[in-house]
Formats: structure tokens, C-alpha cells, sequence
């Protein structure tokens, strides 16, 4: 039972590993310190959440450090360590770890079952595809812990048949050795290896060679790590990097952005200079977008919230000024409470719709549009993404695309810039709504980016596009002018 006082909200536990299994308890915060064993934690966070359903029988997903963010525990298995902060990391920095494998996963446990996977109840489905996430992927989890730990669940949401048909699926895949990777594959033997869909595979393999293609299937599995924007105003790059090592936060310089910054271990969620504005969280991909615009006097930034690209802007010097927009009134009260922690008031909020903006037209002399979209480059930190995508949702999302773009096009002035970016990496949201506006704004033209030296790589001529590796998840932008 994970039922425990609370602090502002947060309910404090302290996770013993001297116990059989994982004991969970309360904790009261002592000087914003919780111990684990002799491994001391900062903000230990219990979220009333589970990986398989509803909490319960022992189960939850906690909040820690050691950039361990989210945290499988079961009061009564046998999970080591170094498992337990594997896991939380990964589902920390790049969402559940099981549903960026669920496709490997179920082919398997299909391959075994005598109930198709369909029929079964979905808290059941979980159950197997957690037990078996642990079997194939956590080295210091026996696979007997798994598998009881998984019947005992099963049993509970169930009863007596559930419990059977998991321990039989589990325990005959527990006694095979993991599918080892073999030669050359077709795209659809890929897409269930990898859990990706198979028309993305195929266009992928069909845009940028096999290779490439295994490149950005493996860094989409790969857990992800968290990257900061460092704020100019406050402090510089290496001063920073030093301030949070003596606070246990291991750093590295980012090859991307000149003031991005990887995290490696250790939580700055919990770090002071966080809410001291000295810097804020944000992909080095996403800071990377501010550099490709030319400098201005005012950058209108649309669909902004909660503002990063906007903040990026500023402290790299491209704008003196931005004023951004976003429909969503909470987003923009984020956008405003991180202008202030920042300490950059020049950076203006507006709670309005771009399609229908509250702005003159032709007066802005920069424009970024970061446009909602598929999403296919981010689908480490968004695993769901895959088992939603459809090739109709992306051509839907392209006329929409075209739409707000020929819109963001009228408010931009003579001699003006437009970047049109997503974290898609389809053409029909990219190449094509480009080609669609350009035919329908003849006033409009491609424009050669002049980025900064580590950023050269990645374009060519009006287009940037990085494609999802170890360092960064995938972006493409094109640069306008009118």
C-alpha cells in the first residue's frame, strides 16, 4: 500500500534494498535530504501511478535522482540496484522503457501464449509485457523474481487463471535465450525487432539507406537523456557545469548548441540554480533552432508555450525582443513564470490562436513557427507516438501544417525571416508544406541557412534536419524569406 503523509504534495518514501524485495515507507524530508541506505537522494517523489494499472499489491513508480526519474518497485521482488536505477532512468528520460519495446515484447509472448494478446484484459497484457521486460532487459533481475513477481500481480488483478496463464507464458520464455540480432533484415522483420511501425521503416529505408534508417531505430530504444539551456545572464557554460558537479550533477558540453548542456547522472530537477533561473531544460535540438534564424529586432515566436525557443532566442542574441503566442492559457502562464525565473522580461506572452492572430500583418521581421505535428523524431522521449501514427494522421496533419503556415507567412514584413520547424521527420509535413506555401505565396522564398560552425553539418541550402542519434531527437526547420 503506497498510502503516506504528504508534503506540498509530494508523499516522501524511503526504498530499503536491505530487505527481501524493495520495502516501501514513509519518510519525513530532513533538510530536503531522504536516505537510501547509504546512497542519499534528494527529493525522493512517490507518484500514485503504476506501470501495470492502478497501484497496488506494492507497486509503484517513484520519482528520484541519480537521473532516475521514475522508479518500478515491487515489495515483493528481488530487483538489485543498479536494475532499479537503469530502469528509473529510462523511464525518467525517455517515458516507460516497456512501451518503447512493446512490439519485441509482444511478439514474443505471442509466440508462446495460447490466448491471443488481443483478448487478454489489457492490466493482464502489462503484466506479461513488464515481466518479460525484465527477463529479456534487467541483467541483475532473476528471472524467477520476475516471474513471481508478475504471478503475484497477475493473481491480484485476475485471480487464480491469470495467474496461470502468466506464469506458464513467462516461465516458458524465461527458459529460452533473448532472439539474438541476426544479418540483414526486411523492414518488416525490423519494425517488430525495433517496435516501430513498418510503413515509418519503410520510408525511412527508402529515404535514408538501411543504415541510416538501423541508426535511428536503435537511438529511438535508446534511453535519452535530459539537456539544459544554460542562461547567459545568470552564469556561463563551464561556471555552471562546475556549481552543479559540487551539487553530484555530472555535466557534458554539448557538440549541438554553445550553451546546451547533457545531463549524465544526478537530478537538476531538484538542484537550486534551477529555480534560481540559472538555467532551464530543454533539448539541444530545440536550442539549436534559435541559431538558425538571422539576427533581429523582434521575433514573433508561434505556438510557443511553455517558451523555450522563445528564451533560446534571447540568450543566444539572435532578438532583442519576442512575443509569443499560444492558445493555451496555462501554457502561457508557464511561459510567463519562466520569464521570470530567467530574468528576461523582454520576452512577451500572448493567449491567442496564430491561425487568427491579434497581430498587424507584414510588420515582423522575424518569425518562428514550431509546428504541431506527427512527432515521428521524438519517439525516444514519446514512445506512445509509434502504436499511434498513421500515414492518414500524417497527411491530416500536413493541410493543417500548410494552413498555419501561409498564416504565419502574412505577418511577416518585407525583408523578413520565417523558420518553419517540427520534430517530424516526414516530407509530407516538411518538403511538401514548404513546396504548398511557396506556390501559394509567391512573395515567399527559400533562403540559405548560415548557422554556426557545429550546426553546418546538419543543413543544406534552405533546410536543417537533424535526424535522432545518441546526443539529440530529430528536427527538421526551413528558412523563408519574404
Amino acid at each position: 500500500d503506497l498510502n503516506a503523509p504528504k508534503h506540498q504534495g509530494i508523499t516522501y518514501f524511503v526504498l530499503d534494498m536491505r530487505s527481501p524485495g524493495i520495502e516501501v515507507r514513509p519518510l519525513r524530508q530532513i533538510n530536503g535530504v531522504a536516505h537510501f541506505n547509504e546512497v542519499f537522494l534528494t527529493d525522493v517523489r512517490i507518484r500514485h501511478e503504476n506501470v501495470v494499472g492502478e497501484v497496488n499489491g506494492g507497486w509503484g513508480v517513484a520519482q528520484t535522482t541519480l537521473g532516475a526519474e521514475r522508479v518500478l518497485i515491487g515489495s515483493g521482488g528481488a530487483v538489485g540496484f543498479r536494475d532499479l536505477a537503469r530502469l528509473a532512468s529510462e523511464q525518467g528520460r525517455g517515458r516507460d522503457p516497456v512501451l518503447r519495446h512493446r512490439s519485441a515484447l509482444d511478439s514474443e509472448l505471442a509466440s508462446v501464449s495460447h490466448a491471443p494478446l488481443a483478448r487478454l484484459a489489457p492490466e493482464l497484457r502489462e503484466i506479461l509485457e513488464v515481466g518479460l521486460y525484465q527477463i529479456r532487459r534487467l541483467d541483475r533481475v532473476p528471472a524467477y523474481a520476475a516471474v513471481d513477481e508478475a504471478v503475484r500481480h497477475a493473481r491480484a488483478s485476475g485471480g487464480e487463471r491469470a495467474a496461470k496463464l502468466v506464469n506458464a507464458v513467462l516461465r516458458r520464455l524465461a527458459g529460452r535465450a533473448r532472439p539474438a540480432p541476426g544479418p540483414a533484415k526486411s523492414a518488416a522483420e525490423l519494425a517488430t525487432e525495433t517496435s516501430h511501425p513498418e510503413f515509418l521503416v519503410r520510408r525511412w529505408m527508402e529515404r535514408f539507406g538501411r543504415e541510416t534508417t538501423c541508426r535511428i531505430l536503435e537511438a529511438d530504444n535508446a534511453p535519452s537523456a535530459m539537456d539544459l539551456l544554460v542562461n547567459p545572464r545568470r552564469t556561463d557554460r563551464e561556471t555552471l557545469r562546475a556549481e552543479l558537479a559540487h551539487e553530484g550533477i555530472v555535466t557534458e558540453a554539448s557538440g549541438i548548441s554553445p550553451l546546451g548542456l547533457t545531463v549524465l547522472s544526478g537530478n537538476p530537477l531538484g538542484s537550486q540554480l534551477l529555480a534560481e533561473g540559472f538555467f532551464t531544460v530543454q533539448d539541444v535540438g530545440a536550442q539549436a533552432l534559435a541559431l538558425l534564424l538571422p539576427v533581429g529586432e523582434v521575433l514573433l515566436d508561434l505556438a510557443a508555450a511553455p517558451g523555450g525557443k522563445s528564451f533560446a532566442a534571447l540568450a543566444f542574441g539572435r532578438a532583442r525582443r519576442t512575443i509569443s503566442l499560444d492558445r493555451s492559457i496555462p501554457g502561457i502562464v508557464r511561459f510567463a513564470g519562466n520569464a521570470r525565473r530567467l530574468g528576461m522580461p523582454e520576452a512577451g506572452a500572448v493567449a491567442a490562436d496564430f491561425l487568427a492572430a491579434p497581430l498587424p500583418a507584414g510588420r515582423f521581421d522575424r518569425v518562428l513557427f514550431d509546428a504541431p505535428c506527427s512527432g515521428t523524431g521524438t519517439l525516444r522521449k514519446n514512445p506512445e507516438i509509434r502504436y499511434r501514427v498513421r500515414p492518414a494522421g500524417i497527411e491530416k496533419l500536413a493541410r493543417l501544417q500548410a494552413r498555419a503556415l501561409i498564416a504565419a507567412a502574412d505577418l511577416l514584413a518585407p525583408g523578413g525571416y520565417l523558420l518553419y520547424a517540427t520534430c517530424s521527420l516526414e516530407e509530407e509535413e516538411n518538403e511538401r508544406v514548404v513546396e504548398e506555401v511557396l506556390a501559394k505565396r509567391p512573395g515567399l522564398s527559400p533562403m540559405p541557412i548560415e548557422p554556426p560552425e557545429p550546426l553546418r553539418e546538419f543543413c543544406e541550402g534552405a533546410r536543417f534536419r537533424l535526424l535522432p542519434d545518441a546526443r539529440t531527437d530529430g528536427f527538421t526547420a526551413h528558412l523563408l524569406k519574404r
